[in-house]
């Protein structure tokens, strides 16, 4: 590590704003103070970034942490830049932990390709300030207030992930991979839930032949309120097993009180919420940290379109990858890493590769273009596809992309009518509760019409074959797929829907070319269709 990153970076000034009353999801109001924190930012490359971890110590001993991106804001001169974030998640009184004692905070910046922390931890705020609703900054200058920050970043080696890539399209025969679907049925033996579990066991099994050893479960998920699963990991904690968790901010902060995050917490394991948005602003996004990934002991790992919580949403027809293969694991320990503060490495990507991995925040270089993205991937692949197009998602809309054979900006809504228009069956299905606009109508009033979002519109204006999936009995939909099969060869999948706020929340998308994998999904199509009741409208 190349020092710290005061050498470059230091805390200039903080602020709260004055108190509010927000509404959180139990319904109860809830007090929210907007505030942030400014910095003197030394200008020293284009390609910096700076990070900003919240460290909020309640009464019952537990911390809980948010993690925030800080932008440039202005200059102070002589080089210096200021940089501020205004993202905090400050809820200072309610929450299943009591009342705060006090905020600390620390920081990340990225120089040369590499993450480099703070080394102290600083004051932001102490339970007294929120009473007399104000802060100042002399404390930064304060050693009684500054302790060693302990939060260390991590890269994976560019060199190690290409080389792990270049693995799985040159070397590999069948491809460790299996799909698995919920199909609302969490008792089914081949729900993804049993894998889930089979896997912590396993971890935990590989720690009590091995004591001495590291063994770990990673999770980055949008939301993972689930008592089996949080029951399973504070056992697996209790036994050695090192475990951390990374969320979607709302789904770990006063605006979810849920008990087995708290008792998660309690149990000493760490959760950190990512922040997309400015909380409790609906003005500025809806972004979130959406990915849904699981990695177990650096040699299996699962991503999925869905989060854990199916005793929320148990109805939900949904997918899941899991990857029985270190190689697999190691493309997304790139991406885990940089959602926890560390550098996203770029790789040489070939577009029609057997497999390829995006990441929202990401970009690789390619044989025609050095910047390719997830969205450049979703475009690429239905202007290429020569027979049919199956899409199931959740939602749809003007997500934008560049085909990897031209630099013409095109959406997914013009590519799709584009491909039906020079011969390709396209057959769209779709969550029709969440396609439509206007007031819910009563949940049995199945006859109600409703206008479409304009999307969508524009898709049956063009007379597509778009599918609209709801249960027989209601306006409701259990449809939450995010998956595409080109040419029953090629499937996209993973947490990414296909819209514009997937490119500023924390999304990851596989490229897949695999007949069995693609036949598998073309079967979940099938079967939706087959199970529910559709509309055309």
């Amino acid at each position: 590590m190349q020092g710290f990153a005061e050498e470059y970076c230091h805390p200039s000034y903080k602020w709260i704003g004055p108190r509010r009353f927000v509404t959180n999801v139990q319904g109860w109001k809830i007090s929210n103070y907007p505030g942030g924190i400014g910095f003197s930012f030394y200008d020293y490359e284009h390609g910096k970034a700076l990070k900003v971890l919240l460290k909020v110590n309640r009464e019952d001993g537990v911390c809980e942490y948010y993690l925030m991106d800080a932008y440039h804001s202005g200059h102070f001169g002589d080089k210096w830049q200021k940089w501020q974030t205004h993202q905090l998640p400050l809820f200072p009184y309610e929450g299943p932990h009591g009342r705060i004692s006090n905020i600390k905070f620390s920081y990340i910046i990225h120089k040369d390709g590499r993450s480099i922390p703070s080394y102290y931890e600083y004051k932001f705020a102490s339970i007294y300030e929120f009473h007399n609703g104000s802060i100042g900054n002399a404390d930064f200058h304060d050693e009684y207030f500054k302790t060693p920050n302990p939060y260390r970043t991590f890269e994976v080696d560019r060199v190690q992930v290409q080389d792990a890539l270049d693995r799985i399209n040159n070397l590999y025969g069948d491809l460790p991979i299996r799909p698995f679907f919920t199909r609302g049925n969490t008792w089914d033996p081949n729900h993804p839930i049993h894998e889930i579990h089979k896997h912590i066991d396993w971890v935990i099994e590989r720690k009590k032949n091995d004591p001495e050893g590291r063994h770990f479960i990673q999770m980055a998920i949008f939301d993972f309120d689930n008592y089996h699963v949080a029951q399973h990991l504070i056992h697996a904690v209790n036994v050695g097993v090192e475990i951390e968790c990374f969320a979607d901010w709302p789904a770990v902060s006063p605006m979810n009180v849920t008990e087995n995050i708290a008792k998660m917490r309690r149990a000493g394991i760490p959760i950190y919420g990512i922040v997309r948005n400015t909380p409790c602003d609906p003005t500025q996004g809806i972004a979130s940290m959406h990915t849904k990934i699981i990695i177990f002991d650096g040699e299996v790992v699962h991503s999925s379109s869905y989060n854990l919580h199916f005793h929320l949403w148990g109805g939900n027809w949904e997918n899941g990858l899991v990857y029985y293969s270190p190689d697999f694991v190691t493309l997304y320990s790139n991406i885990y890493h940089a959602i926890r503060g560390g550098v996203v490495q770029r790789l040489n990507v070939s577009p029609d590769n057997r497999y390829n991995l995006y990441y929202s925040f990401g970009s690789n270089y390619t044989p025609f273009r050095d910047y390719y993205r997830m969205q450049d991937a979703i475009i690429t692949e239905i202007n290429n596809a020569k027979h049919s197009i199956i899409v199931s998602m959740f939602d749809i809309g003007y997500l934008t992309g560049v085909s990897s054979y031209d630099n013409h900006e095109t959406d997914v809504i013009t590519a799709l009518i584009n491909a039906r228009n020079r011969g390709v069956w396209v057959k769209i299905i779709l969550n029709g509760m969440i396609c439509h606009t206007g007031d819910l109508p009563q949940s049995w009033d199945t006859a109600k019409w409703r206008p479409l979002k304009e999307p969508i519109k524009r898709l049956k204006d063009n007379w597509m074959e778009v599918v609209f999936v709801y249960y027989w009995e209601s306006i409701y939909a259990p449809l939450h797929h995010k998956f595409a099969v080109f040419d029953n060869y090629t499937i996209i999948t993973e947490s990414c829907n296909w819209y514009v706020a997937s490119l500023y929340s924390d999304e990851v998308l596989s490229v897949i070319r695999d007949e069995r994998v693609a036949r598998d999904f073309t079967d979940e199509a099938n079967k939706i269709c087959q199970s529910f009741r559709l509309g055309y409208e």
